[in-house]
């Protein structure tokens, strides 16, 4: 799981179990963070859009993360920031 340290996502009483694996990218760094790159993705479709209505703009977004293809989400968040620190962590 990647998190990226920033102050508010930090928590001292918490058991990871040990299939998971906490890849921690630095703060400030949202380049790094493939969430952030996803969100970017869908801002970037967003932008110049009207919505009538809230409940319009929440179908829009249900659609979009709906009918992202695994293909799609790879080619966003697999820079090679990203790839190079996962190789690293897990030794592959």
């Amino acid at each position: 799981m990647v998190i990226d340290n920033a102050g508010f996502h930090s928590t001292k009483n918490i058991e990871v179990p040990d299939n998971i694996c906490l890849l921690r990218i630095p703060p400030y760094n949202p380049e790094l963070n493939p969430c952030e790159q996803v969100w970017q993705y869908m801002k970037n479709r967003f932008k110049n859009k009207r919505f009538e209505t809230m409940e319009s703009l929440k179908q829009w977004l249900h659609n979009m993360v709906c009918e992202m293809k695994a293909e799609t989400i790879k080619s966003i968040t697999g820079n090679h920031h990203y790839l190079d620190a996962f190789i690293t962590t897990f030794k592959i």
